[in-house]
This record gives structure tokens, C-alpha cells and sequence, in this order.
């Protein structure tokens, strides 16, 4: 079934061909805008579940925009199966509606993160720049995607979390706002890191990490990362564990998503015996 998760994953199979020869992608798609590029590439695997499984495309849309830039999308997506980034590149000139949702969907879907995992140091510069050249044309807009942009790919917060090594589950409460941000990077090892030194934790960690930590184990779409954060649960089972947990883990476990279904049954394992509690 089509939803956020599927809808990032095929974002990151096309993208594997654009890394291989981004500037050779470029010219195959008619263009010579990064920003109308990545907006197609996001709105690909839309368009396509649309023509097959209508009612979960809109509402996985929904989920994530609303408003006259959503509609547009469904409307266009009536008309067309498949795009040129041409025309997208067009209806962006001629929509700040249109701009706004597609500013959401890849912000929500980590288009931008995604893409930059996938390049070396100078085509990684180069996605940058070429972005932030696109931007220029829309002053005041566009201020979520330019901060995507101005994170230098995780690294920085890559090497934050090492540094908290060192303090043996001790944390302060800036630490525990680089743990948050940490399990929502773009890139799947910063994630997978901030998990575990979230399972060090000496003190029972606040709802929201809770929250999380638990959405990471169920739907990260990085497998390693879904394990980490499914062992921190379970090192953590003791603060975490409660009736409300539970009933979303078993409720997990019937998810009409496969990869749902077994990460709930990996989290419930790592709960060993508190997990039949419930």
C-alpha cells in the first residue's frame, strides 16, 4: 500500500541513477533546473500510485500538504501519468501555490537529504548550488528548503553524536535536543547512531524521544536503522513500556505494510517478556 514510507523509498531507487551521472540526468530531462528536476523526481511515484491505487496516493498526499498547491497536484495527476521537467519547471514559474506544496513534499520526503547521501564532496557542492541558484528567482520564499540547504549533510551532527560517547548516558538537556534532531536526520547512520546512544540513557527518556524512537523502529525506511532504534527500545524497556505502547506494537503487527509488520514484531522481541503485559 502506497504511503510516506513507499513514497520516499521510490524517490531514493530513481535517484540512484541520478548520482551515477547527475549533470547527464539533468540534460536527459530538458533541463537546466535543479529545483523543477528534484520536484518531478518527487512527484513521480505519486503520479504513478495515483493511476493505480487512487485513495491511499491523495490521502498519503494529505498527510503531508494541503491547500490549492495539494489540489493542484491531484488535478494534474488526473490529467497525466507521467511528466517532463519542463512542464513542472513552467508550473512552478506560474504557481505559489504549487511551489509551496512542492517545497513540503521535499522537505516531508527528504528528497534533498537523499539526493546529497547519494553524491560525492564536489557533485554533492554542486546539487547546492545549483538549487540555491534556483532559489534566487523566489525571494521570501522557499525559507524550509534553504535551511535543508544550509546543513552541511549531517556531518556536523554526525560528529556531535560521537562526542556524546563520553557521557555514559549522562545527558543534558541540549544533548537530548541533538538526540531528537539526530532521529530525524537525512542521513541513516546519523539516525542509527542517535538511537543507540539513545538506548545509553541513564534517566527514563522524555515522551517525545519516546515517540521518536518508536516511530523510527516501525517506519525508517533503513533497515539498520529501524534495528538500532528497535535495540534502544529495548534497552530502555523498563521506562518505556506501557499498556499504550503495547497496543500500538500488536496493533503494528496486522499493518497491511510488510516492512511495518516486522519491525513491530522485531521491537516486540526486544521487549522479551514485558511484551505480553499488555
Amino acid at each position: 500500500m502506497f504511503n510516506q514510507e513507499t513514497w520516499r523509498r521510490r524517490i531514493a531507487e530513481q535517484l540512484n541513477g541520478f548520482a551515477r551521472n547527475p549533470r547527464q540526468e539533468l540534460q536527459i530531462a530538458g533541463t537546466t533546473s535543479m529545483l523543477a528536476y528534484l520536484v518531478t523526481q518527487t512527484l513521480a511515484p505519486f503520479l504513478e500510485a495515483f493511476h493505480t491505487e487512487p485513495v491511499a496516493a491523495v490521502l498519503t498526499l494529505a498527510e503531508i500538504v494541503r491547500g490549492p498547491g495539494a489540489d493542484q497536484i491531484v488535478r494534474r495527476a488526473t490529467r497525466m501519468r507521467y511528466q517532463h521537467a519542463v512542464q513542472v519547471e513552467r508550473e512552478l514559474r506560474g504557481s505559489q501555490e504549487l511551489r509551496a506544496a512542492s517545497e513540503q513534499l521535499l522537505v516531508e520526503l527528504q528528497t534533498i537529504p537523499i539526493a546529497r547521501q547519494r553524491l560525492n564532496g564536489a557533485r554533492e557542492e554542486w546539487l547546492r548550488a545549483s538549487l540555491e541558484r534556483d532559489l534566487e528567482a523566489y525571494p521570501g520564499e522557499f525559507a524550509q528548503l534553504r535551511r535543508v540547504l544550509s546543513d552541511p549533510g549531517g556531518q556536523a551532527r554526525a560528529e556531535a553524536l560521537r562526542q556524546l560517547r563520553a557521557r555514559n548516558g549522562r545527558y543534558t538537556p541540549a544533548d537530548l535536543v541533538l538526540l531528537h534532531d539526530g532521529l530525524r536526520d537525512g542521513a541513516a547512520h546519523v539516525r542509527a547512531s542517535a538511537a543507540r546512544l539513545l538506548g545509553m540513557i541513564a534517566d527514563p527518556p522524555p515522551p517525545l524521544l519516546t515517540k521518536t524512537l518508536v516511530h523510527v523502529a516501525l517506519h525508517d525506511c533503513d533497515a539498520e536503522t529501524r534495528f538500532a532504534a528497535a535495540r534502544a527500545i529495548g534497552m530502555l524497556r523498563h521506562n518505556v513500556t506501557s499498556p499504550q505502547l503495547l497496543d500500538q506494537l500488536w496493533n503494528h503487527l496486522f499493518d497491511s505494510d510488510s516492512f511495518v509488520r516486522s519491525a513491530a514484531a522485531l521491537v516486540l522481541g526486544q521487549l522479551g517478556d514485558m511484551a505480553g503485559t499488555a
